[in-house]
């Protein structure tokens, strides 16, 4: 969403949401959803992607040649490398963790903005909750680069109750 004041400028799409939400938040919920399942399906197949490749952990890990075969310990760079792939497919495992958890709160939400929060069952209002906390707890503070301009503690929703 847009930010005002000295926080990071908005970008053509966040303005687009804003203007949209204004007419229409529940339309805009929706066209978020969908923005968010094609880049979780694009992050899925580089997964696949990377899975059914050459550099995949399993492979890697297992490959054609050992440790010991690439030369002395002093050699880092093959275990290096590695762990570098390790790393950059955990992080897109949270990521598609993280995406699939907010993609089926938005469908929540979207479903809530039309029945009103009053009507929803009670086992939504838990899973709602539990995809919150999910979400939180795969986030973290540090590495968010608008963390400046995001409230410094959190709030109850009062409509909500969360």
């Amino acid at each position: 969403m847009a930010h005002g004041g000295d926080g990071p400028a908005a970008s053509e799409a966040g303005k687009s949401f804003d203007s949209l939400y204004a007419v229409n938040p529940q339309q805009a919920l929706v066209i978020e959803a969908q923005k968010m399942k094609t880049f979780k399906k694009r992050v899925d197949d580089l997964l696949i992607a990377l899975d059914g490749s050459e550099a995949a952990p399993t492979r890697m890990g297992g490959g054609r040649l050992s440790r010991a075969q690439l030369g002395a310990a002093e050699f880092g760079e093959a275990q290096f490398l590695y762990e570098s792939y390790t790393v950059v497919h955990d992080e897109l495992e949270k990521l598609s963790k993280a995406l699939g958890a907010q993609i089926e709160g938005m469908g929540l939400a979207v479903h809530s903005s039309r029945v009103g929060y009053d009507n929803v069952d009670q086992d939504i209002r838990d899973r709602m909750k539990a995809i919150n906390a999910e979400v939180e707890s795969l986030y973290d503070r540090e590495r968010d680069p608008f963390v400046e301009a995001a409230p410094k503690g959190k709030k109850a929703d009062k409509e909500a109750g969360f």
